[in-house]
């Protein structure tokens, strides 16, 4: 029988309060070095400040005493580890040197506030206060070493006080002293008992869980070692699964016996009819119990008594058959008893708590997340928007926590199902690498995507998943490669009736994975080398999921791999393909086919997809390896008067860049009319603006997918060849497609979450109307036309289940997209929620941009075509409020001034983060912050005042990982303010 650990922790387990006397001894040594330091700095600050108006002797006294004092308390700490004391011995010496370096500032200041005016006096008293106020923290762990530092310190400063004068002041200052020493006191004593009932629940669980594993070893043993023979059939009467004893008392193995009906291999013929008889009892819901004659597989015939039931957690009908000597019968029938009853508590507590988890996790932490986001758009004071980024970034870091455990626990427990849908293949690919696109562009990475024309874009299967094992992959790639090229490719590997195998591939040039390592590389917790977690860090679970997430779609991941030469990792998988509909012709858009296009890389990869890409358009693709060999190409083919339709330029390549190579093509007279597009790994200072300049018609980054590509062709070549300084540059941002307003039905019963969904809707532009339960939602869609519908599943009255039917028997509901709001996390809710007639699943917490992402059709459950984001930089906000200062003449130029700083912002940033200095970090984070703040580039900002926040708190290395995501959000503002012009120094 288990004990309750709360009622345990009550009587005060001897053993929990020396762990609690241990941790408290602990920290007062842990905050010794600080606290003896700071003492010192102290006493000489005070120095410096009454140097003059004190007698140097008295002053050196002071001196002399706090700092003996400190460092008496330093030798006896120093020595501690050299003598074998107890506890209580320790204790005492912290308590006897703490008392002493109070003694030695309460009398030095008492002994100098006479000679000193008041406000020295007073400056005096505010470090003093400082002193106490500290000690809350550093002597949490010990009531008595506080209340020592607490009298000795502040007993004496009375005494000096009065002193000077016994004017209103100095009485006064006896009256705050004495309130400040009792507040003080109040506050150590709430601080110590949470210090000491957070140790105490820390033990208390570390033993829970102890216990439960126990139980959990116990459970599995009995299974496997129990004398009783066990047989589990399903709905058919076929053998599932049997345990040990079965095999022993009956003959056969469990090869043999599982798939195959009962009746046909134990039970003679005679008695197949009372066989059934026993068994629909047994599913009716009794507990059969007879004795019986069964059959061995050498055909001799024993006597058992048989035991069956229904397992009645299982839905499947399966049922549990124990057949057991007739001499040993009161012993196993006690054993089945036993184990029949644990396994059924264990089942149960294993499924509720996976999903009890989840919902009671993720309800209030949908809330938390989405009222902090909003509240960090207002405007804010410092110290709050700091307090607001901890709550959101340990929110979000927890939500993390949760979802590995969660996709873990449920792959282990094999609760873990996959979806079937519809999904653009290609487009998963592209966009996966995108995300991690920046993070190779930091490390000056060339990261290559390469989908054929071939491989199927509109397939069924699970892209969440598919998603998960790439971004894993890629992500170690790029982490463990420090320099050269990380190639992603997706190909076809067989046709197989109407499902097409895909074969996944990520080769990087990284520091390899040796032989012996490459045995546990898919172990949990595990990495190629112990040294690798410090380094790089990691738990060491993510290829243990991938390689499990790739054997649940039915493939298997590989890798081979050479140290010092880099690692492949690959694995094929299945998918039924769906049939695709013709997508609408572009408005401006020339035809490819019999076009000749030159590429100039040095990149043999990227020169290669870009020929497949193009080849499939019926392009005739020239390729040239470096910057002179191309424009010698371009010049022999204006000669023979057969020019090339447009000239792909790598931006950065050896010798000659592609900017470079431009500048010498528009200053040829034969060739400056050729269209040019510049292919960039990373956007530096000025592009957009050199590219106007240089009549370049398009500014691509890589990787970019095939799509994108033949869209940006087309596109070029639909226009006529520019001339020098005409601006008309091709991006991804200059084909953007404006958002449009929605009508969305909000149907969600708790008052919380239905004010964050709604602030963040409204804040977007949307129309919102909100209704509390199912019945309310199907009447006002009876009532008004709606765009689309969040539906919340567990409401009162009528869920959302109910609701959806409802709406889907109504003459406009038919079609209407209805998003499906839940805080249930597991396997399957997504597939149950389509399969009740929902269009989309959104999982509570959510935050801003994957709510849009569903309402606005940009996420796979998204049900309205996509709309693009906001742009990064609010320029219209920014030019209203120069208009309202009079200043609007100025706002161009100050743009022109970010765009042309922002790169040595971003370069000062990351040489600060590379340092281990916190100063640095927080000085370039404040100043890049304040001038995106100041032109619009919100996002931006914030992301900079989590950085600046995480280095005021000397976390260099959170604020390192932020890098990233400021480095992705200024590339955006850049080509943002480049693309429209707004910045880019063409007005």
């Amino acid at each position: 029988m288990t004990v309750d650990p709360v009622a345990r922790g009550t009587g005060r387990d001897p053993r929990v309060e020396a762990e609690v006397r241990g941790a408290a001894l602990g920290q007062l040594l842990a905050g010794g070095p600080l606290a003896e330091s700071v003492h010192v700095v102290l006493v000489l600050v005070v120095a410096a400040l009454v140097w003059n108006s004190l007698p140097q002797i008295r002053t050196f006294g002071w001196v002399g005493a706090v700092t003996a004092a400190a460092a008496l308390r330093t030798w006896w700490r120093l020595g501690l580890g050299r003598r074998a004391a107890t506890p209580e011995q320790a204790l005492r010496g912290v308590r006897l040197t703490v008392a002493g370096v109070g003694l030695a500032w309460g009398f030095g200041a008492a002994a100098a506030i006479p000679e000193l005016g008041v406000a020295q006096a007073a400056l005096i008293l505010v470090v003093l206060s400082g002193i106490v106020a500290g000690a809350t923290g550093t002597l949490v762990g010990d009531r008595r070493s506080f209340r020592y530092l607490l009298i000795t310190t502040l007993a004496p400063l009375p005494v000096g006080i009065l002193l000077q004068g016994h004017a209103r002041i100095q009485s006064i200052a006896i009256l705050l002293i004495a309130l400040f020493a009792w507040s003080m006191d109040r506050v150590h004593r709430r601080a110590h008992r949470t210090f000491a009932e957070r140790v105490r629940a820390s033990v208390l669980l570390e033993s829970s869980k102890q216990e439960l594993a126990s139980q959990h070893a116990y459970l599995d043993a009995l299974i496997a070692s129990t004398p009783v023979a066990i047989a589990v059939l399903d709905g058919r009467r076929q053998i599932r699964s049997v345990n040990p004893a079965f095999e022993t008392l009956f003959g056969y193995s469990a090869a043999e016996v599982t798939g195959t009906g009962i009746d046909r291999l134990i039970v003679p013929e005679s008695l197949r009819s009372e066989s059934s008889d026993l068994e629909a009892r047994a599913r009716s819901g009794e507990i059969v119990r007879v004795e019986v004659e069964r059959k061995r597989k050498d055909g001799q015939r024993i006597q058992v008594r048989l035991s069956a039931a229904a397992v009645k957690a299982a839905a499947d009908g399966a049922l549990v058959a124990l057949y057991e000597d007739i001499g040993d019968r009161k012993a196993a029938e006690q054993a089945m008893r036993d184990a029949r009853d644990l396994a059924e508590r264990v089942a149960r507590a294993r499924s509720a708590f996976l999903a009890n988890m989840s919902h009671e996790i993720r309800t209030p932490m949908n809330a938390v997340l989405g009222f902090v986001e909003l509240v960090l758009d207002t405007e804010l004071a410092p110290e709050q928007r700091r307090a607001l980024e901890l709550v959101r970034s340990s929110s979000e870091a927890l939500l993390t926590i949760l979802n590995d455990i969660l996709d873990y626990s449920k792959i282990e427990a094999e609760h873990l199902e996959l979806e079937t849908i519809p999904f653009d293949l290609p487009k998963v690919v592209h966009a996966t690498a995108t995300l991690l696109a920046v993070r190779a562009r930091e490390k000056h990475l060339e990261l290559t995507v390469d989908v054929p024309p071939d491989v199927p874009h509109l397939v069924r299967g699970d892209p969440t998943r598919v998603r998960q094992v790439l971004m894993n992959l890629i992500g170690n790639a790029i982490k463990f490669t420090e320099e050269g090229e990380v190639d992603v490719s997706a190909a076809v590997a067989g046709h197989h009736g109407d499902s097409t195998s895909v074969r996944f591939r990520v080769r990087d040039t990284g520091i390899g994975i040796s032989e012996p390592q490459l045995a546990t590389i898919f172990d949990e917790f595990t990495q190629a080398d112990a040294s690798m977690t410090r380094r790089y860090g990691g738990t060491g679970l993510g290829l243990a999921i991938s390689r499990r997430l790739v054997a649940l779609m039915g493939g298997a991941l590989t890798v081979t791999s050479e140290v010092g030469r880099g690692s492949e990792f690959s694995f094929t998988l299945p998918f039924p393909v769906e049939a695709t509909a013709g997508a609408p012709a572009p408005g401006r858009r020339a035809s490819l086919g019999g076009r000749r296009l030159l590429v100039v890389d040095d990149n043999e990869t990227n020169r290669r997809i870009l020929r497949d890409m193009l080849g499939a358009e019926g392009v005739a693709v020239h390729e040239a390896p470096r910057a002179e060999a191309g424009l010698a190409a371009l010049r022999r083919a204006a000669t023979a008067a057969t020019p090339f339709d447009l000239a792909i330029l790598d931006a950065q390549m050896p010798d000659q860049d592609g900017f470079e190579l431009a500048t010498v093509i528009r200053a040829d007279a034969q060739l400056a009319r050729t269209r040019l597009l510049i292919l960039t790994s990373a956007g530096q200072r000025g592009d957009g603006e050199r590219c106007r300049q240089l009549a370049i018609q398009a500014y691509l980054t890589k990787p970019i997918a095939r799509a994108d590509l033949i869209e940006a062709v087309g596109t070029v070549l639909a226009g006529a060849p520019s001339a020098e300084g005409v601006a008309g540059l091709v991006t991804r941002h200059s084909i953007a497609e404006s958002r449009h307003t929605l009508r969305i039905l909000l149907a969600e019963d708790n008052p919380v979450n239905q004010q964050v969904a709604t602030a963040m809707l409204l804040k977007r532009g949307h129309q919102v109307d909100v209704v509390g339960n199912g019945r309310e939602a199907v009447d006002a869609v009876g009532a008004e036309r709606y765009d689309l519908v969040l539906m919340d599943i567990q409401m009162p009255e009528m869920d959302g289940f109910e609701a959806t039917a409802q709406i889907r028997a109504l003459p406009q509901g038919g079609t209407l997209p209805i998003i499906a709001l839940t805080a249930h996390a597991l396997s399957g809710e997504r597939e149950r929620c389509l399969a009740r007639g929902m269009s989309g699943y959104l999982a509570k917490p959510f935050k801003a941009h994957e709510l849009f992402a569903v309402v606005e059709g940009r996420g796979p459950d998204g049900a309205e075509p996509a709309a693009p984001a906001p742009p990064p930089v609010d320029v219209a906000a920014f030019r209203r409020t120069m208009e309202e200062a009079g200043a609007a003449e100025a706002v161009d130029g100050i743009l022109a001034t970010f765009v042309e700083t922002l790169p040595q912002r971003l370069d000062a940033l990351a040489a600060a983060t590379a340092g281990d200095t916190a100063e640095p970090i927080e000085r370039a984070a404040h100043a890049f912050k304040s001038a995106a703040a100041t032109i619009g580039a919100r996002h931006l900002a914030a992301l900079l005042e989590q950085i600046e926040a995480a280095a005021r708190d000397g976390d260099v290395a959170r604020a390192r990982d932020k890098l990233e995501s400021v480095r992705r959000e200024a590339q955006a503002a850049l080509d943002y303010l480049q693309t429209t012009g707004k910045g880019g120094g063409d007005g």
